[in-house]
């Protein structure tokens, strides 16, 4: 029994360390974990948990896919290639076992009632996850954009107006263009994310595979348009709280 558990937990490690399991967890951490969807590694968010439970791979990588009909999860087919998904499918399985227990985040912040509603939000999950799903603040939400926490207070007095000045188009052989943000371009390597979808999602190509060219068809203004005048202040003044009390 001894030997069973250990031949168990050995292939477990392994396939947690393994490159096609990081690969997974990055491209998870960038489309499915923002706060409408799975959470942080799959242990929170809007959509079912994931830690602790036994999947099959193949069961996985299909759902990624084609997405499940009647439900807000959406298919990714058109976004990420069969080997990310295969990816992502490795890394939901080597997610099995006990779930992790809440805990308090030491030095966690209190946060002033005034500023509680701007950080719902920001995080709003009836938004898709409002500005978190193309931002991470206190470890939630998407590293997609720019780090809010390292910008000047002054910086969010108009969150319709602020510059899109890192966004370029990108179009993918025998595809439509699409606004994205780079992560990644080397000789070898392009990583964008795409910003045409309602969640960013992060593609790979090789160079010759993808034409990338400064600026593109997006706007912050377009992507706070759902958020009403009053939201955005409460937001913005969410953001400058942050800014200000961060140690």
């Amino acid at each position: 029994m001894r030997r069973v558990a250990w031949a168990l937990l050995s292939a477990t490690l392994l396939r947690a360390e393994s490159p096609q399991v990081k690969r997974g967890a990055e491209i998870f951490r960038t489309t499915c974990s923002v706060a409408y969807c799975h959470g942080a590694n799959g242990t929170a968010g809007r959509a079912p948990q994931l830690t602790g439970r036994a999947f099959k791979a193949g069961d996985v990588f299909a759902l990624v896919m084609y997405g499940r009909a009647g439900t807000s999860m959406p298919g990714f087919a058109k976004q990420l290639k069969s080997e990310d998904v295969e990816a992502v499918a490795q890394y939901v399985v080597s997610l099995s076992g006990p779930a992790p227990a809440e805990a308090a985040k030491p030095g966690a912040r209190e946060i002033p009632a005034s500023v509680r509603e701007g950080k719902a939000l920001f995080f709003d999950a009836v938004r898709m996850g409002g500005c978190g799903k193309c931002h991470e603040l206190e470890e939630r939400g998407s590293a997609v954009g720019t780090d809010l926490s390292t910008l000047a207070p002054e910086r969010f007095r108009n969150l319709r107006a602020i510059p899109a000045t890192r966004i370029v188009t990108a179009k993918p052989a025998d595809e439509e263009p699409f606004p994205g943000l780079i992560v990644e371009q080397s000789a070898d390597t392009v990583r964008v994310h795409d910003l045409s979808s309602s969640l960013p999602v992060l593609r790979t190509f090789q160079p010759a595979q993808v034409h990338i060219t400064p600026g593109g068809a997006w706007s912050h203004a377009d992507a706070v348009q759902n958020y009403s005048d009053a939201e955005l202040e409460a937001i913005s003044g969410y953001l400058v709280w942050l800014v200000q009390t961060k140690p």
